[in-house]
């Protein structure tokens, strides 16, 4: 039996100022037309965790052919209720720490949202001057959190720890879906750009929020993890091997008057472009 899959991330709707129910439409007509089994989200789709949820619920409902799950993103994460929203929402769709077997295959998709912890930085051990950064020019400052980032990702480690000793257990090949990134080496190269102290600093606070390299190394521990679905770096980014896994990045990112990361004028046209179409 094979299996088709479409992967996409980080549409921001809101950010790059679409109609929602016109990107709702484009999109269930072409997983439809093109016959995908599995449509997966690996965050950021509004600046608004409702909303994220209410349009992958509105989705599933008008693509009945095919199965859509999602993860949050770090914008998704805006206006939750708390961190155990965030953490145990129910909905069929939501994979955090959650897990489906592709039937007829040996495949278990495994989903975890994710989150960073500075490794990525050269402020990596100095988390107080991150976190009084963060708390002052960083989006993810009013996200619900009742823990340090540091401890935040100890439990994504322990939450993916246990899903993939469950799949090793069941003979499962693992696709993981995740938002942040799972090693530093996917960050794009230095931008020239930074070329003064201030903007060396602001490079490697930005960086600090980006990933964490602790759960490249998890995934790395299980042989049974054969692909990384990953997001939240914007622009292009090459697929890379390392310890016999697949690191793919699927963004669409943003596009308006100060940036623009599309490869296509128009956002249905990028949202095509960077879609990850796989069959198993």
């Amino acid at each position: 039996m094979i299996i088709k899959i479409a992967v996409s991330s980080d549409n921001h709707i809101d950010v790059n100022r679409q109609d929602p129910e016109e990107v709702l439409a484009f999109q269930s007509q072409w997983l439809q037309a093109h016959g995908i089994d599995y449509y997966l989200f690996a965050g950021d789709l509004f600046n608004n965790f409702q909303k994220t949820a209410d349009y992958m619920s509105l989705l599933q409902s008008k693509t009945p052919s095919t199965k859509v799950f999602y993860i949050a993103g770090n914008h998704d994460m805006l206006g939750a209720s708390s961190e155990e929203q965030i953490e145990n929402f129910a909905s069929d769709q939501y994979l955090h720490n959650q897990y489906v077997d592709l039937p007829g295959t040996d495949w278990r998709l495994i989903g975890n949202n994710g989150w960073y912890d500075y490794s990525f930085s050269t402020y990596r051990d100095q988390a107080k001057e991150v976190e009084r950064w963060k708390k002052v020019f960083w989006l993810d400052s009013s996200t619900p959190q009742d823990e340090s980032d540091g401890q935040r990702v100890a439990r994504v480690l322990t939450q993916s720890r246990q899903q993939l000793i469950a799949a090793q257990h069941h003979n499962k090949k693992v696709l993981f879906l995740t938002h942040f990134a799972p090693r530093h080496e996917l960050l794009a190269p230095k931008p020239a750009a930074v070329n003064t102290p201030r903007r060396e600093r602001i490079y490697q606070m930005i960086n600090a929020m980006m990933g964490s390299d602790a759960l490249g190394n998890l995934l790395a521990d299980y042989p049974s993890v054969q692909t990384v679905f990953y997001g939240h770096l914007h622009g292009q980014h090459p697929d890379w091997r390392w310890h016999g896994i697949s690191f793919l990045h699927q963004a669409v990112g943003v596009k308006n008057k100060r940036i623009n990361e599309w490869q296509a004028p128009m956002f249905e046209q990028q949202w095509v472009k960077t879609l990850r179409v796989m069959e198993f």
